[in-house]
This record gives structure tokens, C-alpha cells and sequence, in this order.
């Protein structure tokens, strides 16, 4: 995407034709509205031009009125890979239109609790490195709309794989691009290190950074299955 000339008006008046057709796939390829797609995630925020980021935003208030009520809102949640964490007040500054990431949040999940014991850090830094301070949270509605998440795709999992990959073939250039052959012995050694107490590779303590994130106020959590 951010191969692109993202700032040219044909390449976003292009991005904009097809983010109505994925938002309306189902209707416009089968006619079955229930196959639409309710929101978006916007890849690499940090590599693409803003006007991307406005142009989705002012399509989700003509065509769903997202900005007309909090229950319409939450119908068409959209959330951005935004890792800047000078990007949540930038969000903010241009109406909240999206759902910014908390990158604290998923950090400190990470390093407090799935690392092994020799790196995993302090449970205090979640008082402590914050987008949302939850010392004394009371309040409503005050925090910048955002989500947060333990694990994704490429977070957490396929650089787990990646180095596996390394280990098992380091004469492998690439180990983010592997064959299919190497891929497939990778997640077999990936998949058997989950189920040992004392893993190599995988991460510990996944129910509980799971729970803390369900349980978790002032944002949304992104499930990684």
C-alpha cells in the first residue's frame, strides 16, 4: 500500500471506489447484505498519506452516519495499525474517526506477563506506561477511542515463526519468506513448544494477558484466533 502514491487523487479516489465495494461485497457479489463487511482496519497508518485516513472516515459518516449515535458507531468499528505513539493525539485532533491502537497496552501485556521469566518486566509498569490512565478511572467516555490486543498475525506470531525458521535453516536469506515446506515444520515445532511449561519460543501466561485484556476498561479488545 504505502508502494503507492497515496497523495495522487486517482490513487485515493481509487482506494476510496474500493473500500465501498469490500464494505458492500456481499450486496454487490451475491446480493446478500449479511456477506458485507461492517468496518475496516487501515495497514501501516505511519506509511501512507492522512488524506487516507479522512477520506474512510468521511465515507462511514454518509454512508452508515457513524457520527449521528454511539450505537450506529459501534455497528462499523474501524481500527488503525497506528504503532506512533504520537499517533492516539493525532486521531484525536481529527475527530477520533477511527479506533487508534494502544500500544502501551500491548506492550506491557507482552513484557509483563507472556515473555519468559528472565525478561518479562514489572506488573507496575501498567500504572506506569500508559495510553489510558487506570490509577483512579471513574470516568466515561474521556479516553481517546482505541483498541488493544495481545497478539496478531504479524505480531508476535509470525516473528516467532520467522526465527524458528532461522534456527531450524539459517542458511535461509529470508526467513520472513519461507518455502512452503519450511513454513509447515516451523508451526510443528511452533505448535508443540505452546503445550510445554518451559517453552522456547511461544508465550507464557496467555489466559491471563487474555483476561486482562476482556476484562480491561477505556478500550477494545482485538482477538487473535
Amino acid at each position: 500500500e504505502f508502494a503507492l502514491d497515496n497523495r495522487n487523487p486517482v490513487v485515493q479516489a481509487e482506494q476510496l471506489n474500493w473500500l465501498h465495494y469490500l464494505m458492500n461485497f456481499g450486496s454487490i457479489t451475491a446480493n446478500d447484505s449479511a456477506a458485507n463487511f461492517d468496518g475496516i482496519r487501515v495497514d501501516a497508518v505511519d506509511n501512507v498519506d492522512a488524506d487516507l485516513l479522512q477520506i474512510a472516515a468521511d465515507y462511514f459518516k454518509a454512508a452508515y452516519g457513524v457520527d449521528k449515535n454511539d450505537a450506529t458507531a459501534n455497528q462499523h468499528l474501524s481500527i488503525l495499525e497506528d504503532w506512533s505513539h504520537n499517533d492516539p493525539e493525532y486521531v484525536k485532533d481529527f475527530g477520533n474517526n477511527q479506533l487508534t491502537m494502544d500500544d502501551y497496552m500491548h506492550t506491557q501485556l507482552i513484557w509483563s506477563l507472556t515473555k519468559d521469566m528472565r525478561m518479562r518486566g514489572t506488573m507496575q509498569r501498567f500504572m506506569d506506561y500508559y495510553l489510558v490512565n487506570r490509577n483512579h478511572d471513574s470516568t466515561e467516555n474521556t479516553a481517546i477511542p482505541n483498541y488493544s490486543f495481545v497478539r496478531a498475525h504479524d505480531s508476535e506470531v509470525q516473528t516467532v515463526i520467522a526465527q524458528i525458521i532461522s534456527e531450524l535453516h539459517p542458511d535461509v536469506k529470508n526467513s520472513l519468506a519461507p518455502t512452503a515446506d519450511q513454513l509447515a515444520e516451523a508451526f510443528k515445532v511452533y505448535n508443540n513448544d505452546e503445550k510445554q511449561a518451559d517453552k522456547k519460543y511461544t508465550q507464557y501466561n496467555m489466559p491471563s494477558a487474555y483476561a486482562m485484556l476482556l476484562t480491561n476498561k477505556d478500550t477494545v479488545p482485538r482477538v487473535y484466533y
